[in-house]
């Protein structure tokens, strides 16, 4: 009876990553959901080669309710535009870093942001020292750019780069935590974008903030009527309650057509996805991928999108 009350309670484990999070505990270990599914398939195969048919039954049965409940809550956020009414002609690129406040490989930064070829860059954790350099490094190619610096915190510095016209550029507080919006002038359209960093859920009150951060951004792109791309350093996996709700009130779709983690840099496809490019539904995206670090704690981010301009 012992043993049974232990393998019951084993499995009942696993619905820290069904049950959406209510505390920032609970919100980061339910971050780690896919590699609790992998754990728990391991688990349940070994005990399988022993013959330890409760435990088996126990670990896989965890696994699949795990999955089952990560595409359930992320499922209405997926790309799901389809491409054929998309011109060639309207092809955007982005991509996006966090670069680390901390880290010194300047050079290596520009060069990776440079082989995107992208239209729009994104930078965050800029310091002062970053966006000197950005600046020196980038601005040939990308005279129309925007940098934001916080000298008592650098990790809040942010900065955006453009190869085309950029107007209406402004710089937005929510919580004292700075966001760049503006339009790009691209091919002809006017394309809004919102460049954000919100707060790591590493306590309550981090938490609370994050979430508040996110919705705030929710509202600000229900009062746009054009394209839009939301861009940054989220803190939270796609697959988290409060990434659901800001798709689902703004028609937004996030590009994490695959599975691309990009923190922490060094666990490569064992860390998670919170660096987004969100697109709204005038978008496609066509291709998306992580970048290696250049010295950052962050994978940079890329995609590909075509431009439905027929309205």
């Amino acid at each position: 009876m012992k043993r049974r009350i232990g393998i019951a309670t084993y499995a009942a484990i696993s619905l820290i990553f069904v049950l959406p999070p209510q505390s920032y505990l609970h919100d980061i270990l339910h971050s780690f959901a896919v590699q609790a599914i992998i754990g728990y398939g391991l688990l349940g195969l070994l005990a399988s080669f022993f013959r330890r048919m409760l435990m088996t039954a126990a670990s896989l049965g965890a696994a699949l309710l795990i999955a089952g409940s990560l595409y359930l809550m992320q499922g209405e956020s997926v790309n799901v535009t389809m491409a054929n009414s998309y011109a060639e002609d309207t092809l955007v690129r982005v991509a996006h870093f966090n670069v680390l406040c901390s880290n010194q490989r300047f050079q290596e930064t520009a060069d990776s942001a440079r082989a995107t070829q992208a239209d729009l860059l994104s930078f965050q954790e800029v310091s002062e020292d970053w966006g000197k350099q950005l600046k020196q490094l980038l601005s040939d190619e990308y005279p129309y750019f925007h940098i934001v610096t916080d000298a008592e915190n650098a990790s809040r510095g942010l900065a955006v780069f453009s190869k085309h016209p950029v107007e209406d550029v402004q710089t937005i507080y929510w919580d004292d935590m700075p966001n760049i919006t503006g339009n790009v002038l691209l091919q002809g359209e006017a394309i809004h974008f919102i460049a954000s960093h919100t707060l790591s859920p590493r306590n309550r009150g981090r938490y609370q903030q994050r979430n508040r951060h996110i919705r705030r951004i929710a509202r600000y792109i229900k009062t746009i009527d054009r394209p839009v791309l939301a861009i940054g350093d989220y803190n939270v996996v796609p697959w988290n309650p409060v990434i659901r709700e800001l798709t689902q009130a703004t028609d937004l779709q996030h590009s994490h057509t695959g599975w691309q983690p990009t923190f922490p840099a060094r666990f490569q496809g064992m860390g998670v996805p919170i660096d987004y490019i969100f697109h709204s539904p005038e978008f496609h995206c066509r291709k998306f991928k992580a970048l290696p670090a250049a010295g950052s704690d962050h994978r940079g981010i890329v995609g590909e999108y075509l431009l439905n301009t027929e309205g």
